[in-house]
């Protein structure tokens, strides 16, 4: 049976970094469209900040310097599960694509295969190398070659499981070299067969070795058989490390004399890489915080930030020192002590304490020579913990206008912006126009029409958003004020603004139909819905229409009106509700429409945006909006209702809890008890209605 022998967490286990392990505080994902992120919500900005995974911040920091800041031609295209994020936010994944684009892709990590944080991972690599050598001994004869070949394949059967199997070694092995490669393999099926003694014993012996292939590989491989023999005892079946306490000490302690031998001998070997990587993975099952922490913050200042190799050098950062426990005190370097820092000003779910003032005060000396960067995090204190943007405006002076932003500039530059928005500074929406001449790089100037976009919408300057020649572009923004706060006039004028993109108009021409019906406009809606001529259904279905790629606006011409209570054409039924908005059957007929064609879910997900969000001001509909829940409400309490109409009424309101007890029907939940009223009323008063002889239970 195939099975792959793990080595739990995997980040070190070849030097090679788990990308697919979550950073700290990466658990859940909501995008609030808001500039301030102090809680960690998983979607990113292009500024350092409490709420940024701990990852994008050391990479950020990593890169700083404006000629490493990639044009916005280099944003990968989005995904379905990016378009949410608009081109503000992102995520860890697309920004390592963003600035490596070159880089891993998702199907190349989906293809590492059964062996990927395993001892085997190098089962593939080590076959290359082992052949390659043995081709290039000309000493081992060509029988002797092809014997040692084939039993590569015993070490393949050790990594898939079958440790129980005794190896059927090549008995005719006679040459000198033949016997070195031979010792070789047989060492190695040890190593992966977690026979440590019998590995440690091969690989000892081996160091020593004519042929520099073996002699290379046993002295990388002997203390690489003693860091898994230090860690046997240390994961459970499902990877969990249980402690420091369970680490064989001695085991540990040859290991990491091993691997400085190694480097030593072989300063430019071929697994010096390897060889760092298991070393600091030593430090970590060590519990050496200190060591790791100095180890770092060293890599950091010699890893190109141009090459891939730093994204991965800050996964691992992340997954083995930012989060461990001890981690903050033995953290010293500016750009680590930055990262922990800015996660120290999270508000705390866990009990932790969040960074105070006094001991950010205490790190002045810390930061000598990245005085600017001290500067950020004494005010992103200021502003996220302390709450005194006053204090932020002393510590970070005027410097909008600049030609372009490194992402410190910049986050100085927003930090700043905040603590005028906090403080209503009249000058505010001056300042994000300032700042948009220079924020060229990715992500920066979306960020930045999103505050200027904010401070209109706060100021009842909406109009300015969409006005010609506006700054604000991006097509997130302006759907999200479209579909959240728009009216109708401004609705309809961009349901037909030819400059914008096909998709943004659509999103306003649906809004302003589907607000038009909820808020009784019901003679507007029939004046408006001849723009919907041509349009199709889309996939049929309606959830979020910023994320769907076809905006369904031939719902309002051909979507579902009956599926039991007869109803005609949305048309005719708006008609009705034109001639007399109290028409309780037309009313009931919208009810169906809505709850036919999704519309109970459109309204009622995603949740409307909080007020300190982007779209977080009221409407500007006037009126009462009535979803289903409403519509079924006013129906039963009119008493010049028919019968059947009444019962119909009463049949959907009770259903509008089925089958969880939940509101599925929008509008104000109401408590059990009255859902058992109607439930009663339907069975006594319309108890010949099929309504009643249908409806069975209350939820």
């Amino acid at each position: 049976m195939r099975r792959s022998i793990r080595l739990a967490i995997g980040a070190l286990a070849l030097g090679v970094p788990a990308s697919t392990v979550e950073a700290s505080g990466d658990y859940g994902c909501t995008v609030r469209w808001k500039l301030p992120s102090r809680a960690y919500d998983c979607a990113n900005r292009a500024t350092l900040s409490p709420g940024n995974d701990t990852r994008v911040n050391l990479l950020y920091l990593l890169r700083d310097t404006p000629a490493l800041a990639p044009s916005v031609s280099t944003r990968p295209k989005p995904g379905y599960d990016d378009l949410l994020y608009g081109n503000t936010f992102f995520d860890w994944r697309r920004l390592r694509a963003t600035f490596y684009p070159n880089g891993a892709t998702a199907e190349a990590e989906a293809g590492r295969g059964d062996y990927y944080g395993s001892r085997c991972v190098s089962l593939a690599t080590g076959a290359t190398a082992f052949i390659a050598a043995l081709t290039a001994n000309a000493k081992v004869p060509a029988a002797e070659r092809a014997a040692l070949t084939s039993s590569r394949g015993i070490l393949v059967r050790r990594c898939e499981g079958h440790r129980d199997e005794a190896p059927a070694w090549p008995a005719a092995i006679k040459s000198a070299p033949g016997r070195e490669f031979l010792g070789y393999l047989q060492a190695a099926a040890a190593f992966y067969g977690e026979e440590w003694s019998i590995a440690r014993q091969g690989f000892a012996g081996l160091r020593t070795a004519r042929d520099p292939w073996v002699s290379e590989a046993a002295t990388y491989m002997l203390p690489r058989t003693e860091l898994n023999a230090a860690q046997a005892a240390a994961f459970d079946e499902y990877g969990s490390f249980a402690g420091s306490d369970t680490i064989d000490r001695g085991a540990l302690i040859r290991a990491q004399t091993g691997f400085a031998d190694y480097r030593q001998r072989f300063a430019r070997g071929r697994y010096v890489a390897s060889a760092e990587g298991l070393g600091r993975r030593a430090l970590w099952l060590n519990g050496d915080v200190q060591g790791l922490s100095r180890t770092y913050e060293r890599l950091l200042g010699h890893t190109p930030p141009t090459r891939e190799a730093a994204a991965d050098l800050v996964e691992e950062i992340d997954n083995k020192l930012l989060i461990v426990p001890g981690s903050r005190a033995a953290i010293d370097g500016p750009l680590l002590l930055a990262t922990v820092d800015l996660m120290r000003m999270r508000p705390s779910d866990d009990g932790g304490e969040v960074l105070s003032g006094q001991d950010l005060a205490a790190q002045n000396p810390r930061f000598v020579g990245h005085e600017d960067l001290y500067g950020l995090i004494l005010a992103s204190h200021a502003y996220y913990v302390a709450g005194d943007p006053r204090a932020v405006l002393q510590i970070i002076p005027d410097g909008a206008r600049q030609p372009q932003f490194s992402t410190l500039q910049f986050s100085r530059q927003v930090v700043r912006g905040l603590a005028l928005a906090a403080l209503k500074d009249r000058n505010e929406a001056g300042f994000w126009r300032d700042m948009l001449g220079g924020a060229d790089a990715v992500y920066q100037r979306p960020l930045v029409e999103l505050g200027l976009a904010m401070n209109w919408e706060r100021n009842g300057k909406l109009a300015d958003v969409f006005a010609a020649g506006s700054p604000i572009a991006q097509t997130a923004i302006r759907e999200i004020l479209l579909i959240q706060v728009a009216g109708p006039g401004l609705l309809r004028t961009q349901a037909q603004a030819a400059g914008r993109p096909r998709h943004e108009r659509d999103v306003a021409l649906f809004t302003l139909l589907q607000k038009q019906l909820i808020y009784g406009d019901y003679a507007g809606f029939l004046g408006d819905l001849a723009l919907v001529a041509g349009a199709t259904k889309g996939d049929d279905s309606l959830w979020n229409i910023r994320q769907q790629e076809i905006v369904p606006l031939g719902l309002f011409r051909a979507g579902r009106t009956s599926d039991g209570f007869a109803c005609p054409a949305l048309r005719a039924t708006a008609q009705a509700l034109a001639r007399n908005p109290r028409d309780a059957r037309a009313r009931l007929c919208l009810g169906d429409f809505y709850r036919l064609n999704g519309f109970d879910d459109y309204m009622t997900y995603p949740e409307a945006p909080k007020t300190d969000e982007l779209g977080g001001t009221p409407t500007q509909f006037r009126g009462r909006a009535a979803p289903r829940s409403v519509i079924y409400a006013d129906v039963i309490a009119d008493p010049a209702v028919a019968p059947s109409d009444k019962a119909y009424a009463l049949y959907r309101a009770v259903n509008c809890y089925a089958p969880t007890g939940s509101n599925q029907c929008g509008g104000i939940a109401v408590a059990q008890g009255q859902r058992q009223a109607w439930f009663q009323r339907l069975k006594r008063d319309h108890a010949d209605s099929e309504w009643a002889k249908t409806l069975r239970y209350y939820w």
